[in-house]
């Protein structure tokens, strides 16, 4: 069972598709969220690379 929905899932989309979620607009700024904002968005786009590799090897 899902804690955050509970028994009453969120419907599935007809047209289904991934999406990559980032979170960099949820802290206010300083110093250290900028440097974790940074790796998150490097994290993002390895992570994009990764998988479109993965699709081409397929």
């Amino acid at each position: 069972m899902n804690k955050k929905y509970g028994t009453n899932l969120p419907p599935i989309p007809e047209n289904r598709q991934m999406v990559v979620h980032n979170d960099l607009h949820e802290y206010p700024p300083s110093e250290a969220v900028n440097e974790h904002a940074e790796l998150e968005v490097a994290n993002e786009l390895i992570g994009r690379k990764e998988i479109g590799q993965q699709n081409n090897n397929l």
